[in-house]
């Protein structure tokens, strides 16, 4: 028992290692490699529907329900977290967005093991609903 405590806790304070620095100083910039990323939800219609619930259900919190990231749990964060409808967001591709939520930074967590694949990439079809005009 105390060996598989030992096992989990060691998984969970290396995880932020693991990715790089655990810091939100400077731009969060996706790899390049994220740009090219196969986006299955592409020709869903559901899509942006499903990334919905995810983002109402989860995201919003810290995001707000509109993206402009005045959620309730927004105050309590060291650096405020993104709009999500500001151009900086949204001019980044599909699959920067998709890496972002996947690997996480700093306060923003990981939902690679949240979340499914397909959840994940459905969000980011609801991010694009969220531009400003």
């Amino acid at each position: 028992m105390i060996t598989r405590a030992m096992l989990v806790l060691s998984v969970v304070f290396a995880q932020p290692f693991a990715q790089g620095p655990s810091t939100s100083n400077g731009p969060w910039t996706a790899p390049s490699a994220a740009d090219v990323l196969k986006d299955p939800m592409a020709s869903n219609p559901k899509a942006v529907e499903k990334g919905a619930k995810v983002f109402t259900s989860l995201c919003w919190t810290c995001h707000g329900m509109r993206g402009i990231g005045d959620g309730p749990n927004a105050s309590a964060l060291r650096k405020r977290p993104a709009d999500l409808g500001m151009p900086s967001v949204q001019s980044q591709s599909n699959g920067a967005l998709y890496w972002k939520i996947t690997q996480g930074r700093a306060e923003m967590a990981s939902y690679e093991q949240v979340l499914s694949r397909e959840d994940r990439w459905a969000v980011v079809h609801y991010l694009r609903t969220l531009a400003h005009e």
